[in-house]
């Protein structure tokens, strides 16, 4: 019996290893691997060996169907993050065909409501998404196509502009939680994955409001939002909710900056901002916490980017932008290094060109993970294509 035992846990030790769909595909094995690959200690463990490796770019594409004039689809593509200095995307006659994309199914959208996706968050491999004019919320593993539906939180209207949204993970737990605050109503709720219900919390101590220009980043257990105060000289700032501790914090702007994206640059907290008409500035924050550790990292020219522009720095240190062509968009790298504050003087790749009929573009990076596997309310979700709408 010991050899048997001995005999699983090296196949445990082997599967491990593999990629999250092998390991969805040898649960149909038998009853008992079925089982065993979806325990929380596989998980668990599977989790933290996914996190020691490169982690890769998701890209989310919104583009206009053929044929239909006003009707889209959410596009997901996932890439090597470590690969893109080695082999651009956009290679003549190969038409982006390389890398397979996911469609989230939804209800049918249109351009003309206002019925659209957003991303909430993304965290080990789950993405949180909802519906903009609907109580739809949804957690979905893109790496396994395993959806799990929120319950709707009635207590808050979803069309309020005044409500933020957050999603992070608690490692003291090991649960995954969705952040709703309602900041006209003064009120915060909390929903546990794990109990897949909600629970209200205390609020931020001021009035504050929402700046939904800059959706939310989770960032070593805490959830990041930028806001400003009611008060007659605002002052916009970071509000911090620890997800383990429900409690709210604020990191300060040592300068009025109007940040359009939170993010992370070498491990640090960093932020985009525009506070001036020419140029978008990037910084990162040194010492987290510390408003005087904020430092300039990368000055870009703000007339060549898209109004929304995205940027991710990925793992070998380069910059990707969303550009803004003559006749389309563009997704660039900059070849960079944190000693240099303008990659412009950098060669600039172009990866891939997409038609005027895609749009939306937002960039972050992905850790495969088998988390919702194991869930008994999760279904099966995203679509595989091949040709993609904005090719």
């Amino acid at each position: 019996m010991s050899g048997i035992n001995a005999c699983c846990d090296l196949m445990v030790e082997i599967f491990e290893r593999l990629p999250p769909k092998s390991i969805i595909r040898f649960r149909s094995i038998s009853k008992y691997w079925h089982s065993r690959l979806a325990t929380p200690e596989f998980i668990r463990n599977y989790r933290l060996r996914c996190s020691k490796n490169p982690p890769k770019l998701l890209i989310r594409s919104r583009c206009v169907i053929s044929g239909g004039k006003y009707d889209y689809k959410d596009i997901y593509a996932l890439h090597p993050g470590d690969q893109f200095d080695q082999l651009p995307l956009h290679i003549p006659g190969n038409r982006y065909l390389s890398i397979p994309k996911v469609e989230f199914p939804c209800s049918l959208l249109t351009i003309l409501s206002r019925n659209q996706v957003s991303i909430v968050g993304s965290c080990n491999g789950i993405l949180c998404l909802r519906v903009d004019d609907d109580d739809d919320i949804s957690l979905w593993n893109l790496s396994i196509r395993r959806r799990v539906r929120v319950p709707s939180p009635h207590f808050i209207s979803p069309l309020k502009s005044s409500m933020a949204a957050g999603f992070g993970f608690d490692p003291i737990t090991d649960d995954y939680k969705i952040v709703a605050i309602d900041f006209d109503e003064h009120k915060t709720f909390v929903y546990s994955l794990k109990t897949e219900s909600w629970s209200a919390v205390p609020s931020p101590s001021s009035r504050l409001l929402y700046m939904s220009i800059s959706k939310s980043y989770f960032f070593n257990g805490i959830l990041h939002w930028v806001v400003v105060p009611e008060d007659p000289h605002p002052s916009r700032f970071i509000l911090t909710f620890n997800v383990s501790s429900h409690v709210f914090g604020r990191i300060l702007f040592p300068e009025h900056w109007i940040v359009r994206q939170l993010t992370t640059i070498n491990g640090c907290l960093a932020l985009v901002s525009s506070e001036d008409r020419g140029s978008w500035k990037i910084r990162v924050m040194g010492e987290y916490g510390k408003t005087e550790s904020w430092s300039l990292l990368f000055e870009l020219k703000r007339d060549a980017f898209h109004w929304s522009a995205a940027f991710q720095r990925i793992t070998n240190g380069d910059l990707l932008a969303y550009y803004k062509g003559t006749n389309s968009d563009l997704l660039v790298l900059y070849e960079a290094s944190k000693e240099v504050h303008n990659p412009q003087t950098r060669l600039l790749t172009k990866l891939f060109e997409y038609k005027p009929n895609c749009s939306k573009l937002e960039m972050d990076m992905y850790v495969e993970s088998l988390e919702l596997v194991d869930k008994e309310s999760a279904t099966t979700c995203g679509k595989t294509v091949w040709a993609c709408y904005d090719c």
